[in-house]
């Protein structure tokens, strides 16, 4: 099947090559060989540019060469039938292979590569090679990735309803719990600051605000909620200044309204 599977793409390759009038497939293209353990594959790719047909080129390839190591599962995307549990498999599978295909992929190796100029852009071939154990290592850290940032985004909405519900104390409690498991993580310290914020203790609100900036300067949450934090310390333009640093990292349309107001006020204070 991966023969007759390689034989159609390697046909729809001479006919798209065909139509553009494209110079004689190198021998490479014909028969990708890889080295006992690695697997290789061909891709195509067309562009106005040669960054484009490139990138189009190594992510065909590297369609190919996740297909062939796991096998059809990453098809069921497409509309096979499958099994609930086939089709959550595929996905996470497809998932993968987005990530591979941004350069996320650790050992990946361009073998050859090469670019024609065509009337209406370029065309380019490349080989990509990776290692099958690499592959398979590679797709084991990202479920346990995804598997982490799952379990983090639901510590956070526990958090959140604690907070929305009104359990200031014990949401202050579950954040700073899970400081003391993740304390490189700046979520947790923003979650204790916005607790003790709603708790009226201002002056420590900004303490545990400010420990989450340290450990990510580019929070858009650190800062927006520094920003009202200052205000209700009195120190209102230094909170307008956090306000549009929050929105610079951030912006969107109520980011701008509030600045709007903010500043309308700002003569106020």
């Amino acid at each position: 099947m991966r023969r007759s599977l390689r034989l159609i793409l390697l046909g729809g390759l001479s006919l798209a090559l065909a139509s553009c009038a494209s110079p004689v497939l190198p021998s490479w293209v014909a028969s990708p060989q890889a080295p006992p353990g690695r697997v290789a594959a061909v891709g195509f790719g067309q562009g106005k540019d040669e960054p484009t047909a490139v990138a189009m080129a190594r992510r065909h390839a590297l369609l190919q060469i996740v297909d062939s190591v796991f096998g059809e599962r990453i098809s069921y995307r497409y509309g096979k039938r499958g099994s609930r549990i086939g089709r959550e498999d595929a996905s996470r599978v497809r998932d993968f292979f987005e990530a591979a295909s941004r350069g996320t992929l650790v050992g990946q190796k361009v073998v050859h590569n090469e670019i024609n100029r065509l009337s209406s852009g370029y065309v380019a071939y490349v080989m990509v090679e990776v290692r099958k154990e690499d592959l398979k290592n590679a797709y084991r850290a990202f479920l346990q990735k995804r598997k982490a940032r799952r379990q983090i985004y639901e510590a956070e909405m526990e958090g959140a309803v604690l907070l929305s519900e009104r359990h200031y104390r014990r949401a202050l409690s579950y954040y700073r719990e899970r400081v003391l498991r993740d304390p490189a993580n700046d979520v947790w310290q923003i979650g204790v600051g916005a607790s003790l914020f709603r708790l009226g203790r201002y002056t420590e609100a900004l303490a545990a605000t400010d420990r989450a900036l340290l450990k990510n300067p580019r929070s858009f949450y650190g800062y927006w909620n520094r920003a009202s934090i200052l205000e209700k310390l009195g120190r209102w333009r230094e909170g307008v200044a956090d306000r549009e640093v929050a929105c610079r990292i951030r912006p969107s349309d109520a980011c701008s309204e509030r600045l709007k107001t903010d500043h309308r006020h700002e003569g106020v204070h």
